[in-house]
């Protein structure tokens, strides 16, 4: 059986979403722990997949005990932020947005995305809650576009329905979402788009710790077209409040050369460096379930 399969069925997700607002929080949580033993114990495809990407983050010298638990608290992260992402689904936008804190230099960063003037490129590694970040940014905002996976199946189809809850535009990787994109950064709006999970074999390998990987970089060609700010945004579970804390990076200007090849090059290596960072200080939080480096998880 297909983890990922049944959690992203529409079914799976609609149940989740009924029990996450019919169980109480400390009932709710302890219940992410019980599953968390199952998931590991049971070992679906997916926790190898995780078992590899983390190995190559935490690198030759962190032994089995400090991989192990790194993927236990993975799961359980995952399996929380679905509960209170679908608990926070029954709120107002408003009420939503204040499950989020906002320290001082993201609020300020934030605040800044009204008066810019020019298009921001959001680029979202997948750490903590990521879709209950994009919400609570949703406020600060003039107007906002979700890059997703092209083609998304079913259960992806009522998840994006559900990130449309929050005023966001939400579009499937397609030509066309790509011409909304470059007109809305054009005008100064904000498009948001995942950028740690590769997409297509079709795409060129950078360097990811270390390692090449077939990430992508259309986020970077488009901040080079549309003249566009880029920043890095995550939404972790800060372990001193217990809530979720949203940071945005300062603003990365794209280096341009004249060479193009080269300008894609040099930025995306900057923004893998801003990326990278993150997600070692949070890698306890970090859910790629999809193989970073396939040709690792082969061997």
């Amino acid at each position: 059986m297909n983890l990922q399969h049944v959690v992203n069925s529409p079914s799976t997700l609609r149940l989740m979403m009924f029990l996450s607002q019919h169980i109480p929080e400390g009932i709710g949580y302890r219940l992410a722990s019980l599953l968390t033993g199952v998931v590991c114990r049971a070992k679906p495809a997916v926790y190898r997949s995780l078992q590899v990407n983390l190995s190559q983050v935490l690198g030759p010298n962190a032994g089995p005990q400090i991989l192990n638990r790194t993927m236990r608290q993975v799961f359980y992260h995952a399996i929380r932020g679905y509960y209170d992402l679908y608990r926070a689904m029954q709120l107002s936008p408003e009420e939503r947005a204040t499950l989020v804190e906002f320290p001082k230099a993201t609020r300020e960063i934030a605040h800044s995305l009204k008066r810019m003037g020019r298009g921001t490129l959001l680029a979202f590694p997948h750490l903590g809650s990521f879709d209950l970040g994009g919400q609570a940014l949703a406020t600060y905002a003039p107007e906002i576009q979700v890059l997703t996976l092209p083609n998304p199946p079913p259960g992806f189809q009522l998840a994006n329905e559900l990130r449309r809850r929050s005023g966001a535009k939400v579009t499937p990787l397609s030509s066309a979402a790509l011409r909304q994109a470059i007109r809305l950064l054009r005008r100064g709006g904000v498009v948001s788009v995942a950028v740690d999970r590769p997409v297509s074999d079709l795409d060129e390998p950078f360097s990811f710790f270390g390692c090449p990987a077939r990430v992508p970089s259309g986020h970077v060609r488009l901040a080079l077209k549309t003249d566009a700010a880029m920043m890095v945004a995550y939404c972790v579970l800060s372990p001193e409040t217990h809530r979720y804390t949203m940071y945005i990076e300062p603003p990365l200007e794209m280096v341009r050369t004249g060479n193009r090849d080269e300008e894609v090059w040099i930025n995306m290596r900057r923004v893998l460096d801003v990326l990278e960072a993150a997600i070692r200080r949070w890698l306890e939080q970090w859910q790629m379930f999809v193989p970073v480096w396939p040709e690792l998880l082969e061997a």
